[in-house]
């Protein structure tokens, strides 16, 4: 891919803006767009919107690379070369060889508590009453909101959000120092690095399938966006992109953040997509398809999405990120394992 696609400057906005146009012309023509398929199903694809949940695979086959054994796993995050591994009752956080060996830091985790989040050497984990933050030490900030979800920014602000309430709230050295009004209730949030400026923040709501960004330094809410038909799972890359699994629509959605939320590229996937993630060495975009148990690379620089690689998954492989190498990891939430597929193990495609 070429690198200035994501700079963020005039050349990448005018190149990203044709890619667009050619996107949603050539995804109009083929009748693939969540819009069309809106139009063409009527009232049954309206009625289906929403409140997406990840489809149950069928029995893996031949999952590619190697699979090591590990618990069901809810979700899977990386950040500064560390991996960690949402199960039932902990996070596991360690290297991927300290996973391999069962040497990574097992930390336990009451069932209040929610899913992970990465960004800048730190995971987040939200719980009743508390945010709980692993990274060069352990840390919980004590809070009296509902919080469900959270994640750091690179500047070392905390943000939370709920599923209950319709806010997020800003932490700054363990105290509450903002709370900013969102569109809804929030089930994802996700800080985002952009270069030379402030991380931005996204979150997303899955009972009306909606991705919102946050003007968290002007203290207000962004642009509200319609994720397809069923939001899955959003992952933040570089330069502000974001990529979307619509698992209803059976697309993939890409994202800019870096001044407001844009959509840029949509794409057809295999059935039944839930996670997606952005692999830097590679440049490809990639989501793991339920339906199938496969998982596609698409290199999005051409303006449409392309298929470039794929390979087989282990069953349920509901999460899924890239390592800086172009090593792709997948984890099963059925207990089928936890999935390495090196860039020599995935499969190119014609």
């Amino acid at each position: 891919m070429n690198a200035r696609l994501f700079t963020p400057n005039s050349r990448f906005r005018i190149a990203v803006a044709s890619g667009a146009v050619a996107a949603a012309l050539a995804l109009s023509a083929c009748g693939a767009s969540p819009s069309a398929k809106i139009e063409e199903a009527g009232g049954e694809a309206a009625a289906n919107m929403g409140s997406a949940e990840p489809a149950q695979s069928p029995q893996s086959s031949d999952p590619a690379g190697v699979v090591v054994d590990f618990e069901s796993v809810h979700d899977l995050d990386e950040t500064n070369g560390r991996i960690g591994v949402r199960s039932g009752d902990a996070l596991t956080i360690g290297t991927l060889d300290e996973i391999q060996q069962d040497k990574a830091a097992r930390h336990e985790l009451d069932s209040s508590c929610g899913e992970a989040s990465a960004n800048a050497g730190t995971f987040a984990v939200a719980c009743a009453g508390e945010i709980k933050l692993f990274g060069d030490r352990e840390e919980t900030i004590s809070t009296d909101k509902p919080v469900t979800v959270a994640t750091v920014a690179s500047t070392g602000e905390v943000l939370a959000g709920s599923d209950t309430e319709r806010e997020v709230w800003v932490f700054e050295d363990g105290e509450l120092k903002d709370t900013i009004d969102v569109a809804r209730e929030t089930d994802q949030l996700q800080a985002v690095q952009v270069d030379g400026q402030r991380d931005s923040v996204v979150r997303t709501n899955r009972f009306d399938t909606t991705i919102q960004d946050i003007d968290w330094n002007g203290s207000r809410q962004g642009g509200t966006l319609r994720v397809g038909l069923g939001v899955g799972k959003v992952r933040g890359g570089e330069h502000g992109l974001v990529l979307a699994a619509d698992s209803t629509g059976n697309q993939i959605h890409v994202y800019t953040t870096d001044d407001i939320i844009r959509l840029q590229q949509s794409a057809p996937v295999p059935d039944a997509p839930w996670d997606a993630a952005w692999d830097t060495a590679q440049r490809l975009a990639w989501v793991s398809s339920l339906a199938s148990n496969t998982a596609t690379g698409y290199d999005i620089s051409q303006g449409i999405p392309v298929k470039r690689k794929h390979f087989a998954t282990v069953a349920d492989a509901q999460s899924i990120i890239t390592l800086d190498d172009g090593t792709v990891v997948a984890a099963s939430a059925s207990g089928d394992g936890i999935q390495i597929v090196s860039p020599a193990d995935q499969t190119e495609s014609n």
